[in-house]
């Protein structure tokens, strides 16, 4: 199955289409390591959300970039040579990725000045300055219930995700659809998007040449190194002393935006807001659990072969 056939049928779901095709790809086995060969282009599937800027700015520094879209795993766009096969991306924990999704969407898509995006969820002005930390957390999260309560069981095409990010499983989608328009796993086109085949995501996941997590970020940047070079940098190894040179974690600092968002943290939701996000989450969970099991298997293997402890330190 080649990509002009995905690319004539972009708005629909490609589990189907897939199945069969994806059986001769390579890197079948979950705990397979795949290295990098000279001068081969790696394509960044960007998840939002998922640290996916920071990761193209230390893959850039680090003289290993990757090619970035956030779009679709199957974006059927010509990004390299064989770059359908030598595919990268980052993951993150549901529940704070959801969360996130929400702060974006209420602080940095909204005017500075005034209230965000028509009917979006807001009980106070992005730039009141007069709100203690305090009150502005309460009405953040006050307002992060009725988003979450918009895109409950009952939610429509026609009731839209204000014009940002649809959170109903957002990194299952990505990794099931071939579409390639930046935006368009951004939102929902179709109610059959709704229901995104786990499975089928963790067998994108299991071919991909590289999977890093969030929650593991200098480790993954390690492992990143590690399978473009074929070795661990020092400085990821748990014997050396970080004060002779500049942490992985201290470069991603360095250059991290928070696009004016204000700190949020999932230690400040309540239960019920735990329950709905877990609601709309399901087959991310599924996935995030398979990406965490199959991060840790390709680290071992890493450590194994390498010689080199890089976790656990």
């Amino acid at each position: 199955l080649s990509f002009v056939v995905v690319a004539a049928v972009s708005c629909l779901s490609v589990q189907a289409l897939w199945k069969d095709s994806s059986n001769s790809l390579e890197g079948k086995d979950a705990g397979e390591l795949k290295f990098l060969p000279p001068n081969q282009g790696v394509r960044l599937v960007h998840i939002p959300k998922s640290s996916g800027s920071m990761f193209i700015v230390d893959t850039r520094k680090l003289g290993i970039p990757v090619i970035n879209r956030e779009s679709c795993a199957f974006d059927p766009t010509y990004f390299c040579k064989d770059c359908d096969k030598w595919q990268a991306t980052m993951l993150r924990e549901p529940i704070s990725h959801v969360l996130s999704m929400f702060f974006h969407c209420s602080y940095h898509q909204a005017p500075a000045s005034a209230m965000p995006l028509a009917s979006f969820p807001r009980f106070h002005a992005v730039n009141d300055t007069g709100l203690s930390n305090q009150e502005r957390r309460r009405l953040d999260y006050k307002a992060f219930d009725q988003w979450l309560d918009h895109f409950s069981s009952e939610w429509q095409l026609e009731d839209g995700s204000f014009k940002c990010y649809h959170p109903y499983n957002m990194q299952t989608r990505f990794m099931t659809c071939a579409d390639s328009r930046g935006t368009f796993c951004h939102g929902i086109q179709s109610m059959e998007f709704l229901k995104p085949d786990a499975e089928f995501a963790k067998e994108t996941l299991r071919n991909m040449f590289f999977v890093g997590l969030k929650e593991e970020y200098d480790l993954s940047l390690c492992m990143y190194q590690y399978q473009t070079n074929g070795k661990f940098p020092a400085h990821c190894e748990c014997n050396y002393e970080v004060e002779d040179k500049t942490s992985m974690k201290s470069l991603a600092k360095n250059h991290f935006a928070d696009h004016g968002v204000p700190h949020h943290s999932t230690e400040d939701m309540n239960a019920e807001q735990m329950e709905k996000v877990k609601a709309i989450t399901k087959a991310d969970a599924e996935l995030y659990q398979y990406a965490t099991k199959l991060f840790w298997e390709r680290v071992r293997l890493a450590e194994a072969r390498s010689g080199k402890r890089v976790s656990n330190c």
